[in-house]
């Protein structure tokens, strides 16, 4: 069976010496120092300004040779990041082993090597002195956090008028439904903010990492809730704690 290793030791040096390629890293769990036995392949490449099209299918030519491409995806463009993603799962690889493979521009907006968002890219080749590891600047930072802010505390009073009714109305589906929508849109930016500012449009993810333990807790006892009783009990606990919250940021 193909390791993740194994892909690396074919992928890697043919990137490398591909001549469309100018800066290849990789990112994810090798960057945030977390590989572990059920981590992906995270690939990020810059290409000269060209056919992304053939650049994809001479990778994929390369990845059928060797491994075998059981399923591919590729999202639709233009993505929400700029530039263009494939996901390929591969034959005779665990299941939950794929390789997600980006193709940037040589100027995209945002490169996705600061430190503080995507830790310490391993670099493979760089051509341009493309990859930045300097954290992002303060000012954006805070910019983007205030807008996260806003978003998180404009809308509060419905979604909490939505699940008020719906436990007085002993309809636990719906609330629970409203309850995860005002912690996903409501809560979690500003326990973002609270731990960990510059990821601030993470949303829940890595969260049992970078959370203080009373948070994730109170996460995971959410996520636990079975029935109408527990649900009610918690969610003047979830209320208040993103209160506390609100008032604690500066983004007023």
């Amino acid at each position: 069976m193909h390791t993740r290793d194994s892909v690396i030791e074919t992928l890697k040096p043919f990137l490398i010496e591909h001549p469309q390629v100018l800066v290849a890293w990789e990112g994810g769990s090798a960057a945030n120092d977390a590989i572990d036995a059920y981590s992906d392949l995270d690939v990020m490449i810059v290409a000269e300004e060209g056919d992304t099209d053939t650049l994809f299918a001479e990778i994929e030519t390369c990845l059928r040779e060797h491994f075998g491409i059981r399923e591919a995806m590729r999202l639709p463009e233009p993505a929400w990041h700029g530039f263009a993603q494939t996901f390929y799962a591969l034959r005779d690889t665990e299941p939950w082993f794929y390789v997600d493979l980006c193709i940037l521009p040589p100027k995209p907006e945002d490169p996705f090597t600061a430190s503080d968002r995507h830790g310490n890219v391993v670099i493979w080749k760089d051509t341009l002195g493309f990859i930045d590891h300097r954290p992002t600047p303060r000012e954006i930072v805070e910019k983007r956090a205030r807008t996260f802010y806003v978003r998180a505390t404009q809308d509060t009073f419905v979604l909490r008028a939505e699940v008020d009714k719906a436990l007085r109305r002993n309809r636990y589906l719906d609330a629970y439904h409203f309850m995860y929508a005002f912690i996903m849109r409501c809560l979690i930016p500003l326990m973002n903010i609270e731990h960990r500012i510059e990821k601030v449009d993470f949303g829940m993810r890595y969260a049992e990492r970078d959370y203080a333990a009373e948070d994730s807790d109170l996460l995971l006892r959410f996520f636990a809730v079975s029935n109408l009783e527990a649900l009610k009990n918690l969610a003047e606990e979830i209320f208040s704690r993103y209160e506390h919250l609100k008032k604690a940021q500066p983004f007023k």
